[in-house]
């Protein structure tokens, strides 16, 4: 079974690909280093609360949606 943070940084990567970003843009756009993003999406980070909200304002969703996993 998956983690927490598996599942987070699955969909963050889902919501990523769908909007046609890569994790450089992304990490650029939300003011993160491409690598913490990369090992979010990896699942072996914990994004703080702060990231995450930079996260959701870029990708343009609400928090909850966020964290609507499959």
């Amino acid at each position: 079974m998956a983690t927490l943070r598996e599942k987070f940084g699955k969909r963050i990567k889902e919501l990523r690909k769908k909007q046609g970003l890569t994790q450089e843009k992304l990490a650029e756009l939300a003011m993160i280093d491409y690598s913490y993003l990369n090992l979010t999406e990896g699942g072996k980070r914990n994004p703080s609360l702060k990231r995450i909200g930079k996260l959701a304002r870029v990708l343009k969703i609400s928090l909850s949606e966020l964290f609507r996993f499959k």
